[in-house]
């Protein structure tokens, strides 16, 4: 595990142990709203990403550290609803990284802004390489062990593990398309592990369900935001050119505006498919409509 996926683990768990120490089913209750934000078009892309990352690190926190001593059967709405928020969430975040792996990267590189590939073999994955699996199982076992939401006994059923620290500052990722891709597999996997609302029940907080549960979303988490602040790095680096920074911050800020024309054709389509004609639409501008039209 690299050193600033260490760094994020230690004040997770820090924060874990605080929420829990200070569990009560009036705070638990208390739920931000999410829908505003995520119908917000007012921001730049990248800004309403690390809002959202940060809204998603919040409801899952303060969700999953419970006490289960004092959690309740009238606490399980309150769960479901934290559930569908944190579905919400990630399903927005899903569809912003659509639109970067898409039209925003295809924009840079029609405006000739020069940004690393990552190998085509990379491109095409649709999981998690092993070694990846491997910090994810680890990290759940270092949850579960420091964590005081989690029974300590389930340490007896992981196989014993090692620890490996690399303390290079250097982004573990280093191209965007890569950072990206890794991102929205972590993504599909973080959504799987979050049911809906109508799925929560007493049995997912019983153990040993819930210390393995609560372990990986965690690990889940924790592993999407080491991911994220490669992303940070990158863009970063991007914008300390001028001219990058304001071509990029132009299609970050602009591509819906840019894309008008097209969504104001699309919105007569679903008034009345009679009147559009997909012909005259090239397949490239349906692409960036279909992947903006939703952030």
């Amino acid at each position: 595990m690299e050193k600033n996926h260490l760094e994020l683990h230690g004040g997770l768990v820090k924060e874990i142990n605080s929420l829990s120490g200070n569990f009560s089913s009036k705070s638990y209750s208390k739920i931000n709203n999410v829908d505003n934000l995520l119908l917000q078009k007012d921001i730049s892309v990248e800004r309403k990403k690390n809002i959202l990352m940060g809204e998603l690190h919040k409801i899952i926190s303060t969700t999953f550290s419970i006490n289960r001593q004092k959690f309740q059967i009238k606490d399980l709405k309150p769960l479901g609803k934290r559930l569908d928020s944190a579905r919400k969430i990630i399903s927005k975040l899903r569809d912003i990284n659509y639109y970067l792996e898409t039209a925003f990267l295809q924009e840079l590189k029609l405006s000739r802004v020069k940004i690393k590939d990552s190998p085509s073999t990379l491109r095409k994955q649709d999981g998690l390489a092993r070694d990846e699996l491997q910090k994810l199982e680890y990290s759940s076992y270092m949850l579960i062990g420091q964590a005081v939401i989690a029974d300590k006994k389930l340490l007896q059923e992981y196989s014993k593990k090692e620890e490996m620290i690399n303390k290079s500052e250097k982004s573990e990722f280093k191209s965007l398309d890569m950072v990206l891709r890794k991102e929205t597999i972590t993504l599909e996997h973080l959504e799987s592990k979050i049911p809906p609302s109508k799925m929560a029940g007493m049995n997912l907080i019983r153990d040993p369900v819930f210390s393995h549960w609560a372990a990986r979303v965690f690990a889940l988490l924790l592993y999407l935001e080491h991911i994220y602040s490669s992303e940070k790095k990158i863009f970063s680096k991007l914008k300390k050119n001028k001219p990058l920074k304001a071509n990029i911050n132009k299609k970050i800020f602009q591509i819906i505006k840019e894309k008008s024309k097209l969504l104001k054709i699309m919105d007569e389509k679903a008034v009345s498919m009679k009147r559009f004609n997909m012909s005259k639409i090239s397949h490239y501008d349906y692409k960036i409509y279909v992947s903006s039209m939703r952030l």
